[in-house]
């Protein structure tokens, strides 16, 4: 489990140092049906970064759900001082991060599928 961890966190660091270093260039099709297919592309991708968005923002509620009763659950167990700021410390922070990598990955697909081409661009 541990070693997955560790991969996905490595898999992730090398994603965002090629994706601060390059970036995608976009070419309309040619066609008008072309180009309104790409309409529907964006507004695909938009609902999808918008159901991550709330996908993280509910983790992070229930992250903060589950810390609040932990905490109340350690204070009712506490003896004294000391183990009442223990109880404090030992809540983990809570984050909410969306993985939007997977929407514009579709979005980049869906824009070649209606005609459209898309470059990757490295920076220099």
């Amino acid at each position: 489990m541990l070693t997955s961890i560790i991969r996905f966190g490595i898999a992730v660091f090398f994603l965002t140092l090629i994706a601060a270093c390059s970036h995608y260039e976009y070419y309309p099709p040619a066609t008008e049906a072309g180009r309104q297919c790409t309409v529907q592309c964006a507004a695909v991708r938009e609902m999808c970064i918008s159901n991550e968005n709330s996908r993280a923002q509910n983790d992070k509620a229930s992250c903060e759900q589950r810390n609040y009763r932990n905490y109340q659950q350690c204070m009712r167990r506490a003896e004294d001082r000391d183990d009442a700021k223990a109880c404090a410390r030992a809540q983990p922070t809570c984050y909410a991060n969306a993985n939007n990598f997977r929407c514009e990955e579709n979005y980049r697909s869906c824009y070649v599928n209606c005609g459209g081409k898309v470059m990757l661009v490295e920076d220099k």
